[in-house]
């Protein structure tokens, strides 16, 4: 059994971290990007999270923590590097093309990156590296200058670029007034308008401004001769999340948005590209949230996913025009789909990024329980002895066995599953848009149904969750009606609350219970407020900021604390016995 300490988790996951990454395309004489420090900073020893406790205003801590967490910007160095914003890791990263990584050293002195993390980055013909987060732009000069630029402003800043002529752009991302501004020895000015939610933006070879704006599924393009903004290219997956955009040296526009990846010529013709012989868009590669993309010296093509991962398309044949690629993996990255707690401290982790069922232990080493090749979201369950099963995407409940194999246990197809007190495991059945029973799995092959509704109100076609309600049932919550319920071992039981008024609109999220006592722990995505709600239906936010898309959520044994699992990490927040 792999026993592993969390600072070398990434070398588990098979990304090297290194303190001097280099490549022979990485000249030395290129200065790296240093702080000036004419004062006494406030310096940080480590890198602060998002989540922050209502109650003492105190940031969580953390069980897990991959390096890279939530790739937003990114730009190719001239010192043969990638340079990536990552927003939820709060530092700005340095890949080389063999994916060692470190990261620049300026997190340590800016307070306000720590606060907002990097979300924009790019680079001037001079080498001087620009750095942006929602409310602000910093420029580092390669001889060690830092300055924070001023006549900046955005509700909030979407992206930064810089014009062939080296200015600075950047959008506005507001709802009302969203705009693109030139930015100029200390002014911003408006060059174009009328842009809501105006997010990333790229200049093409010719000077042509390509956008991209939430909730817009098109890239908008202008010619800042006579600045109006027209439409480009239709990409449906645009919506709720940014695109982000890169220009190769064709002068094609790459559009990476949700769970796509597309190629525009000029004229905003979709051009096929072919990565491992296969034919894309259409291809069988998931490419999972969106993120950013960009090009290195080779003609590679660099793409994040919001969920900490990082994938190269190498050419084949570097140097020739349209080459087609095959697809390097260079940083897996890490996210939990599931999480479940064990008697003696343990949390488990089903890691969607690598394939992998995990045991973290609490001493943070961490066990490989079972490696396996399948694709998609994977719902744990452990019973009495601490034996851990798993809903696999093929359709199979399987137990895993210490030594690393998985035996069959049912065949339905389950994301969602508990053990109750009875010793029986119940699970939420049925796949992404059929409508869901709750069937109760005594034995190999053994179960039986139990319900399809609860108090009258369906189950419905969306996704549902089951928590143990301590020996008395189960709590379950419906994501499209909002409702959280109580459900005996009969499938009788009653609503708890409705909460709508909690800034629920049926959209995704995750519910636990507490098996000491029964609280129940309740994260919609929108608000990302972690809420306890007692078996009577009273509501208390304890934590904020659970950003991340976290998609599980455990409580500990003893009741002492909640674990969240999100982009590259998993969230150790402490819980006070203090009722709503």
């Amino acid at each position: 059994m792999n026993r592993l300490k969390v600072f070398l988790s990434l070398v588990l996951f098979s990304a090297v971290i290194s303190c001097s990454p280099a490549t022979a395309e990485s000249p030395t004489e290129t200065p790296t990007p240093k702080p000036r420090v004419t004062a006494t900073p406030e310096v940080f020893s480590e890198r602060l999270g998002d989540v922050k406790i209502v109650d003492t205003d105190t940031l969580a801590d953390y069980l897990y923590r991959s390096f890279l967490q939530i790739p937003v910007g990114m730009a190719w160095g001239p010192d043969g590097l990638l340079y990536i914003a990552d927003w939820a890791g709060r530092h700005v990263v340095r890949v080389a093309k063999d994916g060692q990584m470190d990261d620049l050293p300026f997190w340590k002195t800016v307070p306000s990156l720590q606060r907002d993390g990097p979300r924009g980055i790019a680079f001037d013909s001079k080498g001087n590296l620009y750095v942006s987060n929602h409310n602000s732009i910093w420029r580092f000069a390669p001889g060690g200058r830092m300055e924070k630029l001023i006549g900046v402003n955005g509700s909030p800043i979407g992206g930064i670029a810089i014009s062939p002529e080296d200015v600075l752009y950047y959008t506005d991302r507001a709802q009302n007034g969203g705009s693109v501004k030139r930015w100029e020895d200390g002014k911003s000015v408006r060059v174009v308008q009328d842009l809501p939610n105006a997010e990333s933006l790229v200049f093409g070879q010719d000077g042509t401004l390509y956008i991209t704006q939430l909730w817009q599924k098109q890239v908008s393009k202008v010619d800042l001769k006579s600045p109006a903004a027209v439409s480009f290219a239709t990409i449906n997956a645009c919506q709720m999340d940014p695109c982000f955009l890169a220009v190769d040296r064709e002068g094609d526009i790459w559009v990476r948005g949700i769970n796509s990846l597309n190629q525009f010529t000029p004229d905003g013709v979709d051009k096929p590209f072919v990565v491992d012989e296969n034919t894309y868009p259409g291809g069988p590669f998931g490419w999972h949230t969106a993120a950013g993309v960009a090009f290195d010296n080779e003609g590679g093509v660099w793409i994040a996913s919001y969920n900490s991962r990082l994938i190269r398309l190498t050419p084949v044949a570097p140097g020739e025009p349209d080459p087609k690629f095959t697809l390097q993996r260079i940083v897996p990255g890490f996210e939990a789909s599931d999480l479940e707690s064990g008697s003696n401290g343990e949390v488990y982790a089903s890691d969607e990024n690598n394939s992998q069922i995990l045991r973290i232990h609490p001493d943070e080493s961490i066990d490989i329980l079972l490696n396996h090749e399948l694709r998609g979201r994977i719902g744990l369950a452990v019973d009495t002895t601490d034996t851990v099963y798993a809903g696999m995407p093929n359709g199979e409940i399987v137990r895993i066995n210490e030594d690393g194999s998985a035996t069959h246990y049912a065949s339905l197809l389950t994301r969602r599953m508990a053990f109750g007190m009875d010793g029986a495991l119940y699970a939420i059945v049925g796949d992404y848009g059929q409508n869901k029973s709750i069937v109760r799995i005594t034995d190999v092959d053994t179960y039986t149904t139990v319900t399809t509704q609860i108090a009258g109100i369906d189950l419905g076609s969306g996704e549902s969750h089951i928590s143990p309600a301590l020996d008395k049932g189960f709590y379950i919550y419906i994501e499209g009606s909002c409702d959280l319920l109580f459900m005996d071992y009969k499938g009788q039981g009653h609503l708890i609350k409705n909460i709508k008024d909690l800034v629920c609109s049926g959209g995704p999220a995750i519910m636990t219970a507490s098996p000491a006592n029964g609280d129940i722990f309740l994260i919609v995505h929108g608000p990302y407020i972690l809420y306890r709600i007692t078996s009577d239906g009273q509501v208390k936010s304890i934590a904020k900021n659970v950003y991340g898309d976290p998609w599980g959520m455990t409580v500990s044994f003893d009741g002492q604390w909640i674990y969240v699992a999100e982009s590259g990490a998993i969230d150790k927040i402490p819980l006070s016995s203090s009722k709503p």
